[in-house]
């Protein structure tokens, strides 16, 4: 019989991030449209390229904590002591790493593809402000996404409503721009303070010793980590060097339809994350019978997702970008198998390979196909444009999909047995599910009427 403590827990945070997800994609829907019609081909490929930097940065300071951290978190749960340890040390990680983020972008200004450099250097500096006090690691790896919801919903809101305040022509792409980085401090410095005030994590402190070792250990999770966010934010970077900021709008017009889409699934893999690493630690077994499901999952979505956007490519460019983006449909029709490669690959690392003790492996299995990945880039923008960077885009990701299936055959096999086999379950395990939540539903009806 299912535990049905962890049921009524996974259920609880399921509903939280899909509810968070759901506010994200209902947003997204809003205001792309708006920003693709207001500033046009050229300029929203200005805010896509000024987004991929800030990831970049963000890719710096967050150095795999949203894997490690949450991990150490997770296995901590219950031990107040050790979980201010990892917070604060972690935070002062953060800091260091800020500094790293911040010589990066001064760095960056010289480079001659936005109109100014407070297109950079605004946005840029408020990013890597938020990107420190951000503690979503924290509550993920607690398991406490209720309160990641409400903070994240109310940043993400702020971002669309200054929007439609301040942005009315190309004239306010750099305001644009900035208020990426207006959302990231809000969310960031709100879940700050709530997970302070409710998890009495006590006065500031900054072990800076402990924090440059954890740096160090974390090498292997950054490595991966990066990589992987290097496939959704390399191709407008490459695009604008060398095919101009028209083709950047193509791509990421299309790229942000996918990926809205996407962010469907990502609910259930933040809530699995910290629940197959606390599993490990009691039973191998036990964590194989959550992610197996997951997996089937994952590869149901992404297919009825590949349908729709191969299908539906046309209209989709069309109306919901605009009629200026109608050449953004043969980019979305290679993109189409992108929510099936990326759930294989992100599924197969971040619920079984990292998990299972094998994160160096994934490291440099993703950094090979990484630097694969912008050697296809290059030769793809320089022939085809945007539809060239859809083509490297799938073509690596499905080695790199490939190649983590072979690896977790070759070193675990008895596991991806167990999880297979666990597949058989997974209906019965959504009727628990469901079974719970209708459970907790009666009762608030009842009280109401």
């Amino acid at each position: 019989m299912a535990d049905t403590a962890m049921l009524k827990r996974l259920g609880r945070n399921l509903v939280s991030t899909t509810v968070f997800q759901a506010s994200g994609y209902l947003l997204a829907a809003i205001n792309v449209p708006y920003l693709t019609r207001t500033l046009g081909v050229a300029d929203y490929g200005v805010l896509a390229f000024v987004i991929s930097i800030n990831a970049y940065l963000y890719i710096i300071i967050d150095w795999g904590f949203s894997l490690g951290s949450t991990r150490d978190v997770a296995q901590a749960s219950g031990d107040e002591d050790k979980l201010r340890d990892i917070f604060w040390r972690t935070m002062t990680a953060k800091m260091l790493l800020s500094l790293l983020s911040t010589a990066v972008l001064f760095a960056l200004l010289p480079l001659n593809r936005v109109p100014a450099p407070i297109y950079l250097l605004l946005p840029g500096l408020l990013n890597i402000f938020g990107a420190v006090v951000t503690v979503d690691w924290f509550v993920q790896g607690l398991e406490r996404m209720g309160m990641f919801t409400i903070y994240s919903i109310a940043g993400r809101s702020l971002v669309v409503l200054l929007t439609f305040i301040m942005v009315h022509g190309p004239k306010d792409t750099w305001i644009a721009c900035a208020l990426q980085g207006v959302g990231s401090i809000a969310s960031g410095l709100a879940g700050f303070y709530i997970a302070c005030r409710y998890l009495k994590m006590g006065r500031p402190r900054f072990p800076l010793r402990s924090a440059v070792r954890q740096i160090w250990q974390y090498r292997h999770y950054f490595l991966s980590q990066s990589s992987w966010i290097a496939y959704s934010t390399a191709a407008p970077l490459v695009l604008a060097l060398v095919a101009g900021s028209a083709q950047v709008g193509l791509f990421a017009g299309a790229d942000r339809m996918t990926r809205i889409a996407m962010a469907l699934t990502v609910p259930a893999s933040m809530v699995m994350y910290p629940r197959v690493n606390a599993l490990l630690a009691q039973s191998r077994l036990a964590a194989a019978k959550v992610a197996g499901p997951f997996l089937g999952f994952q590869l149901l979505v992404a297919v009825a997702l590949g349908a729709v956007f191969f299908l539906g490519a046309d209209p989709i460019a069309t109306i919901v970008l605009g009629p200026q983006f109608h050449k953004s449909a043969d980019v979305l029709r290679w993109l189409s198998a992108l929510p099936l490669l990326t759930g294989i690959a992100g599924t197969l690392a971040r619920q079984f390979l990292i998990p299972l003790g094998w994160s160096r492996d994934v490291s440099r299995i993703t950094i090979v196909f990484t630097l694969l990945y912008l050697v296809l880039l290059v030769g793809g923008c320089f022939a085809w444009g945007a539809t060239g960077a859809a083509i490297a885009l799938i073509t690596s990701e499905l080695l790199l999909s490939a190649a983590f299936t072979l690896h977790l055959l070759k070193h675990e096999r008895e596991f991806t047995l167990a999880s297979l086999a666990a597949l058989s379950d997974t209906p019965r395990h959504v009727t628990d599910v469901a079974r719970i939540l209708r459970d907790r539903v009666r009762p608030r009806r009842a009280a109401d009427t």
